[in-house]
């Protein structure tokens, strides 16, 4: 224990938690972390049978829903649920995320474009705005969204699509701060590099063995969003960049 008598699970036990896209991948690392540190978690998935069966095996407690981000009135709607039922929001994690195959600006289709912006940046806009009436009536809140380094550097592997759509999440958590921190909201972006999970397979060319060993684990993100979570009020963390070691040294297989 710290000298003046911080403990981060007393911040957030019994607070409200909402991760969207918490049926897998780093949502689901997300919801684990939280609900092992006392919250009560609920998960916003397109898929509501996997959410559900994901509170279960977790064994959260908390609440499944089922909404497509990019769909303004069905947030609306499954924000209305976690209000009605839980009172208040107190954390709102954005970790929901897609690609597509076609990824280069002469292969991507209109409609691919608009469906990974749909998700990736609008989504996450809907989401924000949806939650920040009830943060402001409780004076405090932390809005979370998972970007990636793609949003530091586009690479042609990421795409344009799911690179521009990272880099205005940046700005998005930026806004937030700027905006809504004089109302005891705060906003951190949560930038990994490459993690090992199922998103990776839909690459045109997945990674190999070997490089996927080497890769994050949705565990690792959950704990960078944990730690912004617990800070004290008093405390802001903006934006958190971590890659895989082996990228950094240089042994990171292409």
């Amino acid at each position: 224990m710290r000298e003046d008598g911080y403990q981060p699970t007393d911040v957030i036990a019994g607070k409200v938690a909402v991760v969207v896209g918490g049926a897998g991948g780093i949502g689901r690392a997300v919801a684990a972390r939280l609900g092992e540190a006392g919250c009560r978690v609920v998960l916003i998935d397109k898929d509501g049978r996997a959410a559900e069966q994901a509170k279960d095996e977790l064994g959260l407690q908390g609440a499944a829903l089922a909404a497509d981000i990019a769909n303004r009135g069905e947030v609306e709607a499954v924000a209305a649920q976690v209000k009605e039922r839980f009172g208040g929001v107190d954390i709102l994690v954005n970790a929901a995320g897609i690609n597509t195959k076609q990824r280069t600006l002469e292969d991507i289709s209109p409609q691919q474009w608009e469906r990974v912006i749909g998700v990736n940046l609008t989504g996450a806009f809907h989401c924000a705005q949806a939650f920040l009436d009830v943060m402001r009536e409780q004076g405090a809140g932390t809005i979370v969204t998972i970007v990636s380094t793609s949003a530091l550097m586009a690479t042609a592997g990421a795409g344009v699509a799911y690179c521009a759509a990272k880099r205005a999440l940046l700005s998005l958590m930026e806004s937030v701060n700027a905006e809504q921190a004089k109302h005891g909201i705060r906003a951190c972006a949560v930038s990994p590099g490459e993690v090992d999970t199922p998103l990776v397979d839909q690459r045109p060319q997945p990674p190999s063995t070997a490089r996927r060993a080497a890769a994050l684990r949705p565990g690792d993100v959950a704990e960078a969003v944990f730690f912004a979570v617990a800070r004290p009020p008093r405390v802001t963390v903006s934006e958190i960049v971590m890659y895989p070691s082996a990228q950094l040294a240089g042994d990171y297989e292409t």
